[in-house]
């Protein structure tokens, strides 16, 4: 029995009983690419970043890019100067934390939505922060709930929906959550800004998020509204910061006005969800391990904290390799129905 069939059939309370304690920030994992600047932030002067409280200072030179633990022009004799893998695609700079030698690009995630080789234009990429660790962001970008009561003013809301569906599928490596909901009440960004008059719509929600890196895909498909697809980066920093540099794939739509408005909205989001993590976070430092309650409609969230539990274990006994079925799985690009780019 999966983890979604014991949520419905026993309680999600049961379905957390056969997991470990669920503590946030209390492992790091390691081996994975992260984004961690947008190049255009990243090419006049060296930057500082931080994965896992870890220091890269990044800069461009006339050989490429640079990652290093020190800054060039801070060094002394006495400092052991660390070099790690960097490498510039989807308009991002990304780093690697782990094993040097284990550093192959070809594990960094495909964006089918943005290009390999171009940044997006400025509006429509940015940087939002939530004082939280990472697993607690991806977490949330798995919950069904949230979205309507978080963030009902931008997604309309689905209490009053003809139906309203949920599946979910993994790779050793990744989480993909599809909600399919008819007859959503549309939002009032929808009707004041794009003047979309139907009451109601059918909608289709898309999420993808990678365990180690952090990295997500959004994308939501509406019978009567544009949508555009969401990369958001969510590197962990430190336990209680995490850095979301965000580029949405404003070419998947031809509305031009919608292809300005929505990018604009993103820190309004971000502040919503800041609300509601933010005071999670402490409630899992320095307190005797205890249970959550879920309901059975965390089914997602449930089956990332399986994966991130396996991960977690495997890397205990020292594999830090990834399964076939990261590089062998299935066309990202054809599951959140967006056209590539490369």
């Amino acid at each position: 029995m999966n983890i979604l069939e014991q949520a419905a059939d026993a309680g999600a309370d049961s379905a957390l009983r056969s997991l470990p304690d669920w503590r946030p920030g209390d492992h790091v994992l390691r081996d994975a690419w992260f984004p961690v600047a947008h190049t255009a932030d990243a090419r006049r002067k060296p930057v500082l970043r931080l994965v896992h409280s870890l220091p890269y200072y990044i800069w461009l030179t006339d050989d490429g890019w640079r990652a290093e633990s020190h800054h060039p022009a801070n060094r002394t004799s006495k400092d052991r100067i660390f070099s790690y893998p960097i490498v510039e695609r989807y308009g991002h700079v990304w780093v690697w934390y782990g094993e040097n030698d284990n550093a192959d690009p070809d594990l960094i995630p495909d964006v089918p939505f943005l290009r390999r080789d171009r940044p997006q234009p400025a509006h429509a990429r940015g940087v939002n922060f939530f004082h939280c660790t990472y697993e607690l962001v991806l977490e949330n970008i798995l919950d069904l709930t949230h979205i309507d009561f978080v963030h009902g003013s931008m997604t309309g809301a689905a209490e009053h929906a003809e139906e309203d569906n949920v599946t979910f599928q993994s790779t050793s490596e990744t989480v993909t959550m599809i909600r399919t909901v008819k007859g959503r009440l549309t939002s009032r960004f929808q009707r004041e800004v794009l003047g979309v008059e139907e009451k109601f719509q059918d909608q289709t929600v898309f999420t993808h998020i990678f365990i180690r890196s952090g990295v997500c895909f959004l994308h939501s498909h509406y019978s009567t509204a544009p949508s555009i697809p969401l990369m958001q980066s969510n590197t962990p920093e430190s336990r209680t910061l995490t850095r979301a540099n965000f580029a949405f794939g404003i070419e998947q739509t031809d509305n031009l006005q919608f292809r300005r408005a929505w990018p604009a909205t993103a820190p309004i989001i971000a502040g919503q969800d800041e609300s509601v993590l933010n005071p999670q976070n402490p409630r899992y430092f320095g307190r005797p391990p205890r249970r959550d309650r879920s309901t059975r409609f965390d089914s997602a969230g449930l089956h990332y904290r399986e994966r991130q539990a396996e991960l977690v274990a495997r890397q205990k006994q020292g594999d830090f390799g990834y399964g076939r079925d990261y590089r062998e799985g299935t066309d990202i690009a054809s599951i959140l129905k967006v056209k590539r780019m490369d």
